[in-house]
C-alpha cells in the first residue's frame, strides 16, 4: 500500500526541475471591499506564497480607504501570492487568502464573522476554484468557529486580549477541555459531512492549479510525518495524484517546490551521508567546513536563529548534554539563520552561553536551510553518527541522550 522512502522518486515523471515556465508580462489586478471592520486606515500587502512575511518584500501593496482597495502588479507566468492585512500581520495573528497571478482581474468581497475574515471571490476559473475549496471548509466550521468565539471572549474578558488563566489551574483545565471539546466536535462535523470523499473525488476528476495546491499541501504534510518519524510511510494516493498533477503542470513552482521537498527527504533519509558544506565562523569570519569540524565524532548540528524562540530553548537544551559527553567522542556545530547583521546572533551566543563552534549563514548566501530542508521560519537538530550518516532528525533532545548513552556509555 505504502512505498518506502527510497522509492520516492520511481514514482515521479522523469526528467529535469523546472522552473516557472516564461511568457509575455502581464498585469494582475486585484481589488477588494468590505474589510470596513478595521477601525483605522491600513494596508493590503501581496506576498509570494511560502515567503517570510518577516524579511521578505511585499510584490505588491495599496491603502484601504472606507474598507476597499485596488492594487496590481506585473508577472510573466500564473504563481501563486498570498494577500493579508498588513495590520494584522504586525500583530502576529492573520490570515492569508492565496490567489493565483494570472490576467484575468479578480475581486474579493469580504465579511466577518465569529472574529473570522471570510472572502468571496469572482475572477479566473482556477481562483475561483481555491475559494470553493477553501470556503466549503470554512462554511462546514462554522458551528464550532461560534463556539470558539464564545470562548475567546469569555477568556479575554476575564484574563484580557492575550492572556489565560494561571498554568495548572481549575480554570485552565476547564478552558483546555472546552478547547479539546470543540475540536472533537469539529472532528466529527468534517467526517459525517462526507469532506474527505468530496475532496479527493474533486482532485481526481477536476484537475486545476487549486488542485495542484491541495495536492501537494497534502503531501507536503506527509512529508513532514516522515521528518518527524522516519518509520512513516505515505498513503501512494497522494504520490500517485501528485505524478498526474506534475505532468499537466510541469514548470510550476508548486512542482518545483514539491519536487525539491522530495528530494531533500530522500537526502536526509536516516542512514544517508551528511550533505556536507562549508560556512563562515562566528568569532573570527574564516570559512570552516562542516565535514572537518565533526570527523571521528559522532555530532549534532544545530540550525538555529538568534530570533528563533524555540530554537534556542533546544539548544539550551543541548548544552549539558555536550559537557557530559564532549571528552568521549561527541560535539555540537551550531548554525545561525541571521537577517542583516550578526549583532543579534552574538549577543544570543553570549547569553544563552553555547559552548560550541558557531557558524552562520547571513542572509541565505550559504543556502544550508535548503540543503538541509528547512523552513525559514525556524530550524533543526540533526544527529549524526562515527561514519558521517545521518540518525535523525531530532524532536526531541532526549533521544540524543539515550543515543550517546548507547554508543559513548556513560
Amino acid at each position: 500500500m505504502n512505498p518506502p522512502l527510497q522509492s520516492f522518486a520511481a514514482l515521479l515523471v522523469t526528467g529535469s526541475l523546472l522552473g516557472c515556465s516564461q511568457s509575455e508580462l502581464h498585469t494582475v489586478e486585484v481589488s477588494g471591499h468590505g474589510l470596513d471592520f478595521y477601525p483605522d486606515s491600513t494596508r493590503m500587502v501581496v506576498f509570494p506564497y511560502g515567503a517570510d512575511f518577516r524579511f521578505d518584500p511585499p510584490v505588491a501593496s495599496a491603502l484601504l480607504a472606507d474598507g476597499a482597495f485596488e492594487l496590481s502588479f506585473r508577472d510573466s507566468t500564473t504563481c501563486l501570492y498570498e494577500l493579508v492585512v498588513e495590520e494584522e500581520l504586525h500583530k502576529g495573528s492573520f490570515q492569508t487568502f492565496g490567489f493565483f497571478s494570472d490576467d484575468k482581474p479578480l475581486r474579493f468581497a469580504f465579511r466577518r464573522k465569529f472574529g473570522t475574515t471570510r472572502a468571496e471571490v469572482s475572477g479566473s476559473s482556477d481562483n475561483e476554484e481555491l475559494f470553493l475549496y477553501r470556503n466549503r471548509w470554512t462554511t462546514l466550521c462554522e458551528p464550532t468557529d461560534s463556539m470558539l468565539y464564545e470562548l475567546d471572549q469569555w477568556r479575554i474578558s476575564n484574563f484580557g486580549p492575550n492572556g489565560y488563566p494561571e498554568t495548572g489551574s481549575a480554570e485552565a483545565e476547564r478552558l483546555r477541555a472546552r478547547y479539546e471539546e470543540i475540536s472533537d466536535r469539529q472532528k466529527s462535523i468534517i467526517e459525517a459531512s462526507g469532506y474527505e470523499r468530496w475532496l479527493e473525488a474533486r482532485i481526481r476528476h477536476h484537475k486545476t492549479l487549486a488542485g495542484l495546491l491541495k495536492v501537494t499541501q497534502a503531501l507536503d504534510s506527509e512529508l513532514r510525518k516522515v521528518e518527524r518519524d522516519a518509520g512513516h510511510t505515505i498513503d501512494t494516493m497522494w504520490l500517485n495524484l501528485y505524478r498526474d498533477y506534475r505532468s499537466l503542470y510541469p514548470g510550476n513552482r508548486l512542482v518545483q517546490r514539491t519536487d525539491e521537498r522530495l528530494a531533500t527527504i530522500e537526502r536526509l533519509a536516516p542512514g544517508a551521508p551528511f550533505p556536507d558544506f562549508t560556512a563562515p565562523a562566528l568569532d573570527d569570519g574564516t570559512r570552516r567546513r562542516f565535514g572537518e569540524l565533526i570527523e571521528g565524532r559522532i555530532a549534532v548540528l544545530d540550525c538555529w536563529a538568534s530570533w528563533c524562540g524555540p530554537c534556542r530553548k533546544h539548544s539550551i537544551e543541548l548544552i549539558p548534554i555536550y559537557e557530559q559527553y564532549r571528552d568521549r567522542g561527541f560535539t555540537v556545530v551550531g548554525v545561525a539563520r541571521e537577517y542583516g547583521s550578526l549583532d543579534d546572533m552574538r549577543l544570543a551566543v553570549k547569553r544563552d552561553n553555547y559552548p560550541w563552534v558557531q557558524l552562520y549563514d547571513l542572509d541565505g548566501a550559504e543556502g544550508i536551510w535548503k540543503l538541509y530542508g528547512l523552513s525559514s521560519a525556524g530550524g533543526g537538530i540533526f544527529l549524526i553518527d562515527l561514519k558521517g550518516r545521518i540518525v535523525e532528525r531530532v524532536a526531541d533532545v532526549a533521544s540524543i541522550r539515550k543515543y550517546l548513552e548507547q554508543h559513548l556509555g556513560r
